[in-house]
């Protein structure tokens, strides 16, 4: 036995499951043809194709990828790095499309929401996008946007306890966001020890939700949005899946060998970090993934294997995933 301060150290830590410790089991097939099962979702009072998200990342999306989800009706959300919350919002609008972006809880976001108020325009969506999103200026934040805009849908985060989900929604956040330290290029669990496996996040913050959850992190294949679905989750933020394709915002670069590459990096690198602030709390890093062509096959092995979870979950939509039933057993490497 050993002690931290005056807590004992004991032998009780609960078990934690990342999405490789879980299998679905399937249910009574009802569809004669997986083209039957309706992947959409209504969230925030629009109705998407797919309860998927690319994730609110300078090296994911920019103004073109966004508008290119708007068209298809895809859900998106503009990151908040280096972006003008009035110009995006003139952007989108102009080109008849709703409006969904991202905001801090800093000076300048104030600033730019006031700027936004003064020319009388409400975004659809905000999103508010944070480490840690159970603190004090967050919920200052949360209740300024419901206070000014309150047509606007807003999602806070991010969190990863039942806890912390209740704490936004009683501030006022009509969704929040869940998961921390999952992501691909995320280095919080190395920087500071705090995390939480992605399953396991979703089944306590959807648990207690009582509005839409965003999971947030770890996917490594599409059966991981099916098992996010699965715990509860409204939808599945996906960064690194996105990164890569010509549509992707990242940089393209051609290495000595010919290769093209991309560039994907953490909200909270050095890399995403503005040249005027000090290099300071990094907990994200920078790689290269493989340069992957056109994006559009992506998105339909997303609907395709989604509906393909509908058919085995025994429904015809995305309800279906309410009443799967799901085990854990050692990872198989498939």
């Amino acid at each position: 036995m050993g002690c931290v301060g005056d807590k004992k150290m004991t032998n009780t830590i609960p078990r934690e499951y990342n999405y490789s410790d879980i299998f679905l089991l399937p249910n009574h097939c009802e569809v004669m043809s997986r083209s039957e099962c309706d992947t959409s979702i209504t969230f925030g009072g629009r109705k998407f194709e797919v309860p998927v998200i690319a994730a609110n990342m300078k090296s994911v999306v920019d103004e073109k990828t966004c508008e290119m989800f708007a068209r298809i009706n895809w859900f998106y959300i503009m990151h908040r790095f280096t972006i003008s919350l009035t110009e995006f919002y003139e952007y989108m609008s102009s080109r008849g499309l709703y409006t969904s972006g991202s905001i801090g809880v800093n000076e300048d976001t104030y600033q730019q929401l006031n700027e936004l108020k003064a020319r009388r325009w409400s975004y659809d969506y905000l999103c508010l996008d944070i480490a840690h999103a159970d603190s004090p200026k967050a919920e200052r934040m949360i209740k300024f946007v419901k206070d000014n805009f309150p047509k606007t849908f807003l999602i806070a985060g991010n969190v990863a306890t039942g806890a912390s989900v209740n704490a936004l929604e009683n501030w006022g956040a009509d969704a929040t966001k869940a998961g921390i330290s999952n992501g691909h290029v995320c280095e919080t669990y190395r920087a500071s020890g705090f995390g939480r496996p992605q399953f396991s996040t979703d089944l306590e913050c959807c648990s207690a939700a009582t509005k839409p959850v965003i999971s947030d992190g770890a996917a490594s294949c599409v059966g991981d949005i099916c098992k996010s679905l699965a715990a509860g989750a409204s939808l599945k933020m996906l960064g690194n899946f996105f990164a890569g394709f010509t549509e992707s915002a990242g940089q393209t670069i051609q290495t000595e060998n010919g290769q093209l590459k991309k560039e994907y990096y953490g909200s909270a690198s050095a890399e995403n970090r503005s040249t005027n602030k000090p290099r300071k709390n990094i907990e994200g890093k920078r790689i290269l993934v493989d340069y992957k062509g056109p994006i559009e096959p992506l998105l339909q092995d997303i609907r395709d294997g989604i509906a393909s979870g509908i058919s085995y979950a025994g429904g015809f939509d995305l309800s279906a995933f309410s009443k799967v039933k799901f085990v854990s057993a050692t990872p198989r490497n498939w």
